[in-house]
């Protein structure tokens, strides 16, 4: 596959996957639902689900692997979901700080991100260099997913974890 065009349809994945998952709590409450996507409106919230969302697209790119000679899934996995929040906040955070929340501007801007993200990481998808970095990518995807998972339920009292519509820190049950 070309690097546009996998780049192009990745990014189309991850972006559905984003607005797919994005109720997910609301329709599954559950304590393990809670850990890996957003249970409020929160930054952080909305981030933790972007790299879960990244990460569903990779594992299962890690099963079909083979199919298409894709060598380093998991670093390119953690390589294009930090690369892709960090410049999503780079850009999201003064402007929202600024100008407040703009639902049109955020999507154009994460769909944005997402294509920044898998632009950054596919070089390394089928270079056979990096092999030795898949163990310690898992590792350090884990422990994301471990400090997502407690500040979920204890997160800091920080503007990146406030929840605007429900004026709260916690997690939002219905």
């Amino acid at each position: 596959m070309k690097k546009n065009k996998y780049i192009m349809i990745s990014s189309i994945i991850i972006y559905a996957l984003t607005f797919i998952s994005h109720f997910l709590f609301d329709v599954i409450q559950n304590d393990i639902i809670a850990v890996f996507f957003n249970t409020n409106e929160s930054i952080f919230q909305h981030m933790k689900m972007v790299f879960t969302c990244f990460f569903v697209f990779y594992f299962i790119l890690f099963i079909v692997r083979r199919r298409f000679h894709f060598e380093n899934v998991f670093l390119t996995n953690l390589i294009a979901s930090i690369s892709c929040i960090a410049f999503f906040l780079i850009i999201y955070i003064p402007t929202y700080l600024r100008f407040g929340e703009n639902m049109i501007f955020t999507f154009i801007l994460l769909w944005i991100s997402i294509l920044f993200g898998q632009y950054i990481s596919s070089p390394i998808l089928k270079k056979t260099d990096y092999k030795k970095t898949e163990i310690l990518s898992i590792i350090i995807i884990s422990l994301i997913f471990v400090i997502g998972g407690y500040l979920t339920y204890y997160p800091i009292e920080n503007f990146i974890f406030w929840d605007p519509q429900h004026e709260t820190y916690e997690r939002v049950l219905k």
